[in-house]
C-alpha cells in the first residue's frame, strides 16, 4: 500500500489537484447553504403535477440521487431527463429543473428550450454559460453555483440546492438534522480515507487495490443504492479512467445472473461490488445472498459495502465519498491523473465542428 501513502508520488500524478478538492468535499453544503437561504422559489407542490430534472453526466447524478432518496416522500412522478427533448407528458403543470454545470451541454440546452416553448414550470443551476444566457433573457428562475470544477465535482452543491427546492417548493419537510449528520460524518470520513491514513482501516485503500488490474461491475438495490452504483460506475470512468459497468437488484437476478453459468476465464476480469442497504426487504436480500453463491468462484473478486451513519441521507452520501476516493486512489495506481476527461472534451469538440 504504500503508493497510496506516498504523498509526493501522488501530488505528481495528481497534476490537477483532484485530492485536495475531493478533501473539501464535506463542505459544499455550506457553501450551498448561503446560495438558496433567501431564494424565493415562485413554484408550489400544490399546482406541479409531475417533475423533470434535465440533466447529463455529473450534473444529472445530483437528480438520480435526489429522486432515489426522496421515493418515499415525493407523491408526483420524477424522473431524470438524458435527452434532447423531453418525454411527450411535460406540460404547463410539470416542473422541470435543467441542470447543466458547464452551463453549454448541447443536450440540455435542447430539453432547456423545449420545456420554455412546452411552457413548463422552469428552474435552472448552471455555473453560468448559454444556459445563463438563455435564463435570464427570459426571465427564468436561475440558482448560479461556483464554477471551476469538472460536473462530476459539483455533486454536493447540486444535491443540496436540489433538496432545498424541494423544501421551499413544499414537497417535503425541513431535513436540517439529516443534512447535519450527513456533513459531520463526511467531515470524519475525509480523514479517514486521506492519503495520511494508512492503517488497514483504510477501506478506500484496500478497495483500490482489490479492484486493480480489473472491471468493477456495481450492483446496486432499485430505489435505495441504484443511484450510487451508477455514480461509482461513473467515477470509476471518469477518474480512473478504466471500463465500469452497473446493474441493480432485483432485476439483475432476471437476466445478468445467467451471463455467469458458462465456464470461462471471462469472470477473472471482473471485481463485483455489492452496494447494500439497511432498508433493503428480506427478498432482496435473500436475492443477494443467493447470488453470491452462484458468481462467487466465477468472477475476481467480490466485496460488499454498506452505508454508515444512522439517517439514510449519510448512508448514501457515506457510499458515494467512499467510492469518490476509490476512484482517485484506482487512478493513481494507473498513474493517471484523474480529472482531465480527453475523450468527453474530444467528442464534444467534434460535434461542435459538425
Amino acid at each position: 500500500m504504500h503508493l497510496l501513502n506516498d504523498l509526493e508520488l501522488i501530488g505528481k500524478i495528481d497534476k490537477s489537484k483532484m485530492l485536495e478538492r475531493l478533501l473539501n468535499f464535506p463542505y459544499q453544503y455550506e457553501m450551498t447553504e448561503r446560495l438558496v437561504r433567501d431564494i424565493e422559489f415562485p413554484f408550489f407542490a400544490e399546482e406541479i403535477k409531475s417533475m423533470i430534472l434535465s440533466g447529463m453526466g455529473g450534473s444529472a447524478l445530483g437528480g438520480d440521487i435526489l429522486i432515489s432518496y426522496l421515493k418515499k416522500n415525493l407523491k408526483i412522478p420524477a424522473m431524470v431527463n438524458r435527452n434532447y427533448f423531453l418525454p411527450g407528458f411535460a406540460d404547463e403543470k410539470t416542473l422541470v429543473i435543467v441542470i447543466s454545470y458547464s452551463g453549454n451541454t448541447e443536450e440540455t440546452l435542447t430539453s432547456l428550450n423545449d420545456a420554455y416553448e412546452k411552457g413548463s414550470k422552469l428552474v435552472a443551476i448552471t455555473s453560468g454559460g448559454s444556459v445563463e444566457e438563455f435564463c435570464s433573457e427570459r426571465n427564468i428562475p436561475l440558482i448560479k453555483i461556483i464554477g471551476g470544477l469538472q460536473p462530476r465535482e459539483s455533486l454536493g452543491y447540486i444535491f443540496f440546492i436540489l433538496l432545498a427546492l424541494m423544501e421551499k417548493s413544499r414537497f417535503i419537510e425541513g431535513q436540517q438534522a439529516d443534512i447535519s449528520e450527513t456533513v459531520e460524518l463526511l467531515k470524519t470520513l475525509s480523514k479517514d480515507y486521506s492519503p495520511e491514513s494508512s492503517g488497514e482501516e483504510n477501506i478506500a485503500k484496500k478497495l483500490s487495490l482489490d479492484i486493480h488490474g480489473k472491471i468493477p461491475l456495481l450492483y446496486g438495490i432499485q430505489d435505495l443504492t441504484d443511484s450510487i452504483a451508477l455514480r461509482w460506475k461513473c467515477q470509476f470512468n471518469e477518474n480512473s479512467k478504466i471500463p465500469s459497468f452497473y446493474n441493480v437488484f432485483p432485476e439483475l437476478d432476471h437476466n445478468e445472473i445467467e451471463g455467469w453459468d458458462t465456464d470461462h476465464s471471462l469472470g477473472n476480469n471482473f471485481f463485483v461490488i455489492i452496494l447494500r442497504s439497511l432498508e433493503e426487504t428480506e427478498n432482496i436480500t435473500r436475492q443477494i445472498e443467493i447470488t453470491k453463491q452462484i458468481i462467487t468462484d466465477k468472477v475476481g473478486g467480490i466485496r460488499e459495502v454498506w452505508g454508515k451513519g444512522n439517517g439514510r441521507l449519510a448512508r448514501i452520501f457515506s457510499l458515494i465519498y467512499l467510492g469518490d476516493f476509490i476512484s482517485l486512489y484506482l487512478a493513481i495506481l494507473n498513474g493517471v491523473d484523474p480529472t482531465p476527461v480527453k475523450n468527453i472534451e474530444r467528442l464534444k469538440n467534434q460535434l461542435i465542428k459538425s
